[in-house]
């Protein structure tokens, strides 16, 4: 097990390969809450918009930090955990949105989700956990 601070080479495709990552936030009871999200890599943060009605929203504007978790899909023993510092920018249009679908493979159409009303969430990385 390695422990850095910046993301290494050795995993930085769990975070540039289109995949659901599990993103755990603190709720109100200082409990974890953990949901499957899509992200994007963006230099060294990773991002993502989340809409304004979900608990993770409400989680983060509380207590301002999250964990990333992702599991090599071809080898279980191959992880790496992002715990960062969240932060949250209100976006008036759909630009980063339509970009985080198309690495998914979807569009503004087929994204089974609201595309109104989010936010964009930015994880900066303060301790990265590199296994496998």
């Amino acid at each position: 097990m390695s422990e850095v601070t910046s993301i290494p080479a050795t995993h930085r495709d769990l975070l540039e390969t289109p995949s659901a990552a599990a993103f755990t936030t603190v709720g109100a009871a200082g409990y974890p809450q953990t949901t499957a999200i899509w992200f994007l890599l963006d230099g060294d943060v990773v991002r993502t918009s989340l809409h304004r009605s979900r608990q993770k929203y409400r989680n983060v504007v509380d207590h301002p930090q999250a964990t990333l978790f992702l599991i090599d899909p071809t080898n279980p023993f191959r992880t790496l955990e992002v715990r960062g510092d969240v932060t949250l920018e209100d976006i008036s249009d759909t630009s980063f949105l339509e970009r985080l679908l198309a690495h998914y493979g979807q569009t503004l159409k087929t994204f089974p989700a609201p595309t109104d009303n989010r936010v964009l969430l930015t994880l900066t990385p303060r301790r990265i956990v590199a296994n496998g």
